[in-house]
């Protein structure tokens, strides 16, 4: 079972586009942001989790791709202590047809706890730059099936 209501992660009013100022209420990051997160298995038989990523203002144009939301792990380098390698674990593509929201299945099995994530919202450059769509990320929430797994903002050892 799907936890009825997302966790709430991260909240805020962070500005992605080519046009600082336009949403006079949020930071403007510029072309993308980079949430960091920890996850911790609750239940030692989980093997996926989702992220959501909610924003306002997402007006992609038809024939592009979309926003790009990236999901990165920072796993140990066995072969350098003390150094970590970043490993996608997920993409995916926010357009206008999402509404402004879109939930990122994660496949988890086989995978530390805590992992260390983050997730990162790229404005989509394939459209010619002074076109770029302009929108603020708001949320990140977790939705847990069987609530197997636990996120909070920032990484905690």
């Amino acid at each position: 079972m799907r936890s009825p209501k997302p966790e709430l992660i991260w909240q805020g009013r962070i500005h992605l586009g080519d046009e600082p100022g336009l949403y006079d209420d949020a930071h403007y990051s510029g072309l993308s942001a980079e949430v960091p997160l920890t996850l911790e298995r609750a239940d030692p038989q989980g093997d996926a989790t989702a992220l959501v990523v909610v924003t306002e203002g997402v007006e992609t144009f038809t024939g592009y791709p979309g926003h790009l939301i990236t999901v990165t792990a920072y796993l140990p380098d066995p072969a350098r202590p003390y150094h970590s390698v970043e490993t996608v674990l997920a993409t995916a593509r926010i357009t206008s047809a999402d509404q402004n929201r879109k939930e990122i299945p994660l496949a988890l099995a086989n995978r530390p706890s805590p992992l260390f994530v983050s997730v990162r919202v790229r404005i989509d450059t394939e459209v010619p730059p002074g076109l770029y769509d302009d929108f603020v990320l708001t949320r990140i929430l977790h939705a847990s099936q069987n609530f197997a797994f636990v996120a909070s903002l920032g990484f905690h050892i």
